[in-house]
């Protein structure tokens, strides 16, 4: 894309912009899924994952900002800021699934399903100490069910190959991506300012 300021012409290529921005936004994605990882092996790493997890909406949106600041044009319009969001997503969701991919295919060997199984259990153990405190039955109920669907769902997790999983998070992060790139899309926009 082309912006006329006067007589300077300012050329923005987004997709390079978009894929260097997705390799940096990225490489922090795979950070807090490795931290996230860790955190079924060691349980006190889960107050570093959940801020990092949050993060990755905070630092697509400085990386843009950034951008868009270095581009010094009068103005950024929505569409290109939401394009570059949404490409920057795209690309930081390749990044971070491959190495997810190849890390739960060659390195995992089930450690994280095991990992997984074996919290789960240990929370099945204390939810009977749970309600045996609790005096209405209708919450003793709702809350086994609970339970008991929370198990359910990380045994299928568990059960899935490499693979599976790794398309899991592909479309986690690619329906997270598009909604959040709309929100980063309209407070990076920057509308043209007419002196009056």
């Amino acid at each position: 894309m082309e912006e006329q300021e006067g007589k300077k012409i300012i050329k923005i290529n987004l997709l390079q912009t978009s894929m260097t921005l997705g390799t940096y936004l990225g490489a922090y994605i795979i950070l807090a899924y490795f931290v996230t990882a860790m955190t079924v092996k060691y349980s006190a790493l889960s107050l570093l994952a959940l801020p990092l997890i949050i993060g990755i909406p905070v630092v697509a949106y400085f990386l843009i900002r950034r951008f868009r600041d270095s581009t010094q044009a009068p103005f950024f319009p929505f569409p290109l800021s939401w394009m570059l969001s949404i490409l920057t997503f795209l690309f930081a969701t390749v990044l971070s699934c491959m190495v997810a991919y190849l890390y739960l295919r060659f390195i995992d060997h089930g450690a994280l399903a095991a990992g997984l199984t074996a919290r789960m259990e240990l929370m099945m153990q204390s939810t009977q100490a749970v309600t045996a405190a609790m005096t209405d039955p209708a919450q003793v109920e709702q809350y086994n069910k609970t339970m008991e669907m929370m198990q359910q769902t990380i045994a299928w997790f568990c059960s899935l190959s490499a693979s599976a999983m790794t398309k899991q998070i592909i479309q986690a992060s690619l329906m997270w991506g598009n909604i959040l790139s709309l929100i980063i899309g309209l407070i990076t926009a920057k509308r043209i300012k007419f002196n009056q």
